[in-house]
């Protein structure tokens, strides 16, 4: 990776809130400037207590009732707040990136005045469901941000409804297309591959991702559908991966996890192709669009001679890549096993940001509040990751040198030390609570942002004593 790239890449994130908020949050269009104003105020409060509620966050009143006056206008809306973020982080540069896509429940039930909020699990708790897309920089192992965002309120099926019914109404399944249509197509020069989970295995969804002209990984959950295989057979996709050409092997370490023991798993790599016809019964977009079939390959993880009573590894993925050999291959799983990411970045929202905190009076005022911080929450998230790409690098090269005399100020022992990227992030951590001993492992998300956190009052500190002295000076 080019070092300038790197650079410019790095300090963008470790932008100032300041910069940051204005980054993302000055061309929001609420019909009056003074509502852009107060969002950003909002924002920059939120970053410096991301934890914390909204009270806390606004610890004056006058900033607090501003807060609640802006979120109960109605031009202040999930979209209008979180577009601008949405677009920059689509306006991306050649490369190749992931399209992370999952939806998580924002559970509200213990906010009981607030209004029009949905079902969620068993119909029994409240709340609102979140379906969103995450931009992973896959060449320089970055987040980029969140692409895109769906809410969506579940409400009970009609009665006795007819299949072709429930195909043409918006329902959970629906999201995952409406997603894909919401992010549209790559720039030119930009490679966009759309990872979905299980959830997002459905002809319709992967037929809206052909029509962008984009790539997809999606975990197969359906392995009894009817499949067309390379020799032309219709049989179940199971069959077909059963006679798929093995490219190679690889041991997988797996940890311990309660009731069950570390153990090294043998993973065997098989890849075959297959056509998806058109199901039997399908909406009336499917029928408008023309897609009457889907080719693509088919790449099987499974894991042989497991242990007895151990249910052996098995991913089954479908992919418009390429998987004729073992290094195709394994850039599809590779692929795959990023989706990890938009789980953590889920509770970095709840967790992190206190996302099931916070309940204004009514869903829609909520509405707006979620945006909020579903895009502050990828300020967040890329904390964790970076530094990773270059640990060795000289952190002086890539650092803001004041925050680098700051720590060490703080931290006697790294005076005269020249850090790298990876001891400063870890230094970060301790600042926000990690320990830091041998069998620790590396630090999570909320202590590199605390310890960034306990960084940035520092700095406001030495800003300030650096202020009183030239005056005193002058």
């Amino acid at each position: 990776m080019c070092l300038a790239f790197f650079r410019m890449l790095l300090l963008m994130i470790l932008l100032d809130n300041q910069q940051w908020v204005e980054k993302n949050f000055s061309a929001c269009e609420f019909n009056h400037k003074r509502r852009t104003l107060r969002m950003k105020v909002v924002a920059k409060n939120m970053l410096a207590r991301p934890d914390g509620s909204l009270p806390t966050q606004n610890q004056d009143w006058s900033d607090l009732k501003a807060a609640y006056r802006l979120f109960d206008r109605p031009e202040v809306t999930f979209e209008a707040v979180t577009t601008p973020h949405w677009e920059q982080t689509k306006n991306t540069k050649p490369g190749r990136y992931l399209l992370i896509s999952d939806t998580t429940d924002i559970s509200l039930y213990n906010h009981k005045a607030t209004t029009g909020l949905g079902m969620l699990g068993d119909g029994k708790g409240r709340g609102i469901q979140l379906h969103n897309c995450l931009m992973y920089n896959s060449d320089e192992k970055q987040i980029v941000g969140q692409a895109g965002a769906i809410l969506f309120y579940r409400k009970p099926a009609p009665k006795n409804e007819k299949r072709m019914a429930r195909l043409n109404r918006r329902r959970e399944s629906s999201l995952w297309d409406e997603l894909v249509d919401q992010v549209g197509s790559a720039p030119d020069g930009s490679q966009w591959i759309h990872v979905f989970d299980r959830g997002g295995d459905n002809f319709e969804s992967i037929c809206h991702i052909k029509q962008t002209g984009d790539d997809w990984v999606i975990r197969a959950s359906k392995l009894t559908r009817r499949v067309i295989d390379r020799d032309g057979q219709t049989r179940s996709l199971k069959e077909a991966t059963e006679e798929g050409d093995v490219l190679g092997s690889y041991d997988l370490n797996l940890r311990s996890r309660p009731g069950v023991a570390a153990r090294t798993a043998k993973i065997e790599v098989s890849s075959t192709s297959v056509t998806f016809p058109r199901p039997s019964q399908f909406s009336t977009w499917v029928r408008e669009s023309g897609i009457n079939d889907l080719s693509m390959n088919v790449v099987v993880v499974q894991e042989v001679d497991p242990p007895e009573g151990i249910k052996p590894i098995k991913w089954v993925l479908l992919t418009s890549l390429p998987t004729a050999t073992f290094e195709q291959a394994w850039q599809v799983i590779e692929d795959y096993e990023n989706r990890w990411l938009i789980e953590e970045y889920h509770k970095v929202l709840k967790t992190g940001c206190g996302i099931e905190k916070h309940a204004l009076q009514t869903a829609g005022r909520t509405e707006a509040l979620v945006g909020l911080i579903s895009v502050i929450g990828t300020r967040l998230f890329q904390l964790k990751l970076i530094g990773r790409n270059q640990p060795k690098a000289l952190a002086s090269t890539h650092v803001p040198p004041h925050w680098l005399r700051c720590m060490q100020a703080a931290r006697p022992k790294l005076q005269g030390r020249s850090l790298t990227v990876y001891e400063f992030f870890r230094e970060l951590a301790k600042m926000g609570g990690f320990i830091g001993r041998k069998g620790d492992g590396e630090p999570g998300w909320m202590t590199i942002w605390r310890g960034y956190r306990e960084l940035t009052l520092l700095l406001d500190g030495m800003r300030l004593a650096e202020q009183t002295r030239s005056k005193s000076c002058g």
